[in-house]
């Protein structure tokens, strides 16, 4: 596979992966969580250098530096692998999940490399998911500086028997080189509230990141400066054929409130593996509740192949 791609060792390139079908593949917290611990995990055990990422509902972006082909492809299809299979595992599916091809093109110059790295973190904002791009928490710009910029300061020794006990296990997952597991985070997050969720998966993030900050910064000359570039620049992508429209991901959100809170579904792990006629009650159910579009509500439900 490698041999047909432009690679330019040493030098940071945007990875991009599609979904297949554009199915809807991140739906919770848990399904970010997951696929953040086992990306970051293996960048540290391969040692690739990440500037950029944003997972996004139905498709992924990075920026890394490889040193060399057999490392760049090496990397994703393992984290791809093992989060698909993850995934499926939680949702007792089979089959795949990302399109085995995945899009990568080198960015050489610091020009380049900036207009990548404001294409990656822009993503939810041209998805219309946020307004600022460290607004969205999946780009992880925010824990640049603050270790819970979503949740309430931890301070363990004020927190409740169950969160401190929890802490212990995640720090204990991490010590031995490991990821997160669905299984883990459902009995780690059952009896907790709404809040200690989020101080937990801020102090997940926390303690899993590799995202190289400082190199990142070091494109723009400070922190401050690289958030304006976001927001006055939203960077392009010319070397990468992308699946593109104008719609709003917020949508997908609004579908999940709408099926857990009025009771039709009792996890959004039921979607993928429904049967189709129930699919269908779903897709004419958020036809009419909700702004999204038949494509969009198709991806979600998983029916985009009809």
């Amino acid at each position: 596979m490698h041999m047909k791609r432009r690679v330019a060792e040493g030098e940071v390139h945007h990875i991009y992966q599609k979904t297949k079908g554009g199915v809807v593949i991140f739906y919770s917290l848990r399904d970010y969580l997951v696929y953040f611990t086992i990306f970051c995990t293996l960048a540290e055990r391969m040692d690739v250098t990440v500037l950029a990422l944003c997972p996004m509902p139905d498709h992924l972006h990075s920026a890394c530096r490889f040193a060399s082909a057999e490392q760049m492809v090496r990397f994703v299809q393992q984290y791809t692998r093992i989060f698909v299979k993850e995934w499926n595992h939680s949702r007792k599916r089979k089959g795949s999940l990302v399109q085995e091809h995945f899009g990568s093109a080198p960015k050489i110059g610091n020009k380049a490399v900036r207009t990548t790295i404001n294409y990656n973190n822009n993503n939810p904002v041209e998805r219309k998911i946020t307004a600022r791009a460290e607004d969205y928490r999946w780009n992880f710009l925010k824990y640049f500086n603050n270790r819970h910029p979503f949740s309430k300061p931890l301070d363990e020794s004020h927190s409740s028997h169950k969160l401190r006990s929890v802490l212990q296990e995640v720090r204990a997952v991490y010590k031995n080189e490991q990821w997160l597991r669905y299984s883990q985070l459902d009995l780690w997050m059952k009896g907790l509230s709404s809040g200690e969720v989020q101080q937990l998966a801020d102090y997940i993030i926390t303690t899993w990141n590799v995202i190289d900050y400082v190199g990142a910064i070091s494109y723009y000359g400070e922190y401050a400066a690289m958030l304006r570039s976001f927001n006055d620049n939203t960077g392009g992508e010319y070397d990468i054929k992308e699946d593109k429209d104008n719609y709003s991901d917020a949508v997908y959100n609004d579908c999940t409130q709408i099926l857990i809170r009025e009771g039709y579904i009792s996890s959004v792990r039921e979607i993928p593996c429904m049967f189709l006629d129930r699919k269908m009650e779903l897709y004419k159910l958020l036809q009419s509740r909700t702004a999204a579009k038949p494509s969009q509500i198709k991806k979600y439900l998983h029916l985009s192949g009809i």
